[in-house]
């Protein structure tokens, strides 16, 4: 049955089971954990707990019943990162523990992958997960280490410290090495933004990063040379930013947009 760690005391954990039984164990863990117990364990100990422990266990089992079930705390996402690269284009669902409870495939040719993924990374950390994640992308042929590939993430949360957590988590994913390797753009996604990249059928982290508006022409016309045999273009919204097309050729063919890129609300 599963648990969740509420406090380490003494190398003995007091643990909250899904049937809303707090019983003791000497498992190896760190509060927060998720991790599997005996149905037949004991219940006790927990007297030996302090008192602020104790409040702590009534106040969350107050929550699971008000909830309905030991799944409000653990399969609720808190925060959501997008990550585009290569040939794949995901959305992982994390808990506030910093778990990943889902995976999803934002188009059509990663939803098998994402649903894989999804199988081999849920409840891991997000480090973690993520980690595995590139590796199989490496593996499968969707993403080249060797090259200067771009990755462009959202991180959605409403908690500023699991906010810069899973930020800086996606900058050591990514790291790029002797000068080649993956090319992090990392964006913020507020939760509108994200909700309207949902029903555009958009990328969270490619919707907000087309309205990004610390760049300059220069820094689009570089970042359209660059990327422009890699990048999926098909995803590229023009009604948002159109793609220039100058001299060099950059941005994918076509007739250059007109107009003049919308100002950001």
């Amino acid at each position: 049955m599963k648990a969740i760690v509420l406090e380490i005391k003494n190398g003995e954990a007091a643990v909250l089971r899904e049937d809303g039984i707090v019983v003791t164990t000497r498992q190896k863990c760190r509060v927060g954990d998720t991790i599997e117990v005996d149905d037949r364990v004991k219940i006790g100990g927990v007297k030996r707990f302090n008192r602020i422990a104790r409040l702590a266990i009534v106040a969350m089992l107050v929550i699971c019943i008000a909830g309905g079930s030991f799944g409000y705390m653990t399969a609720s996402a808190s925060s959501y990162v997008s990550v585009d690269a290569g040939e794949t284009s995901l959305e992982f669902g994390i808990n506030r523990f910093g778990r990943v409870i889902s995976v999803e495939g934002l188009d059509e040719g990663s939803e098998e992958f994402a649903q894989t993924i999804a199988q081999e990374v849920k409840n891991k950390k997000f480090d973690e997960a993520m980690d595995h994640t590139r590796t199989r992308m490496e593996e499968l042929g969707r993403m080249d280490e060797s090259e200067d590939t771009p990755v462009v993430a959202g991180v959605t949360s409403g908690s500023e410290k699991q906010r810069v957590e899973l930020q800086q988590g996606l900058q050591n994913m990514f790291p790029p090495k002797d000068g080649k390797g993956p090319k992090l753009f990392m964006m913020d996604v507020s939760p509108e933004d994200r909700e309207e990249a949902i029903d555009k059928k958009q990328s969270p982290g490619m919707f907000a990063f087309q309205r990004r508006d610390d760049w300059d022409d220069d820094d689009w016309e570089e970042f359209y040379e660059e990327f422009e045999e890699r990048f999926d273009w098909d995803d590229w919204d023009e009604e948002v930013r159109p793609m220039p097309h100058g001299p060099g050729g950059f941005g994918p063919p076509g007739p250059p947009p007109q107009g003049e890129p919308p100002e950001r609300p």
